[in-house]
């Protein structure tokens, strides 16, 4: 894992959040991929458990499909707000590797649909209750929620995977969630937002 671009720096902090692919992969694949999971070595005969893992398991079309559409809500907050995110063509999702196989191994890396991906064997998650849904949610999910609502762009594919997380782990991520209040921009028009991460200058609260 060592053949892609190594470490790319961002315009602004708000560029390298967008850019973060944790809550775009791992939350339509946790959620859509619970019943695999929950199931997983406990009625599939012969399977360990030890061995789950959603690129290798539940990774298909369908949930790539859902993974696109949220990239596409992500693209779509960074333009209307004015700053940029990471680049994947379309077809990259279609893969079990998913962007993860260009990011990390180099353009042309992927897993196909119709192989294994031993590579990824292992790794998780294991329970609804673990961070790809109580961190990627309330940290990513729902700060794209805060900012589609400010910013007048709507995020239903986004808003899905918060409303199906909430009930799997009853958890109230709109009382849990990370707000733009607690980022300190919750009042900053997006002049102000811009001025503050391109240039360091901070409007107060009135």
């Amino acid at each position: 894992m060592t053949f892609g671009d190594g470490p790319v720096g961002g315009k602004t902090v708000l560029d390298v959040g967008f850019s973060n692919v944790n809550p775009t992969l791992h939350c339509p694949g946790t959620i859509l991929g619970a019943a695999v999971m929950e199931n997983y070595g406990r009625v599939f005969g012969g399977n360990d458990k030890s061995d789950f893992s959603i690129y290798s398991h539940v990774y298909t079309e369908s949930v790539s499909a859902v993974q696109y559409s949220f990239y596409q809500e992500e693209i779509e907050l960074a333009e209307k707000i004015g700053v940029d995110i990471a680049r994947y063509l379309k077809e990259t999702f279609y893969s079990r590797s998913n962007i993860l196989g260009p990011e990390y191994m180099g353009d042309g890396a992927s897993a196909p649909f119709d192989e294994q991906f031993p590579m990824a064997f292992g790794t998780g998650p294991f329970s609804i209750q673990d961070r790809y849904v109580t961190e990627d949610i309330p940290v990513g999910c729902h700060i794209y929620h805060e900012l589609g609502q400010k910013f007048g762009v709507k995020t239903p594919v986004i808003d899905s995977i918060i409303t199906l997380g909430l009930a799997m782990v009853g958890i109230d991520f709109d009382q849990t969630g990370v707000t733009l209040k607690e980022l300190g921009i919750g009042h900053l028009d997006r002049a102000e937002l811009l001025d503050y991460l391109e240039n360091g200058n901070y409007k107060e609260e009135a």
